[in-house]
């Protein structure tokens, strides 16, 4: 799992399709100019949580997302292996997280 908040994160991301870099560093971009781009994990705005195992996604669930229903689900990028989706959960007024999943981790997410 990596959890990003701050552009400099993005470098995490060097294995990832453009696609995915560009979406993140959008979200990012969107939440630094909301929330200041000095924040943390905890701070109001939220951040990006990148699933890269499965597994992850029952811990996510049964601990930050417990309860919640996402916002909204989109495929960000799709090709002939692999489909990624950004999923949006608002967990307070000023706070949320976006789970980026591929395959049977998105649908593991959404049941």
């Amino acid at each position: 799992m990596i959890n990003l908040c701050k552009k400099e994160d993005l470098n995490l991301l060097s294995e990832y399709p453009k696609e995915i870099v560009d979406s993140v560093d959008n979200i990012i971009t969107i939440l630094n100019e909301s929330y200041g781009k000095d924040r943390k994990l905890t701070d109001d705005g939220g951040y990006v949580c990148v699933i890269e195992e499965i597994e992850e996604v029952e811990s996510l669930k049964v601990n930050i997302l417990k309860g919640l229903i996402e916002e909204f689900s989109d495929v960000i990028h799709e090709d002939g292996i692999d489909k990624y989706s950004s999923t949006l959960y608002l967990l307070s007024s000023d706070y949320s997280i976006t789970v980026i999943t591929k395959n049977k981790a998105t649908d593991e997410l959404l049941k």
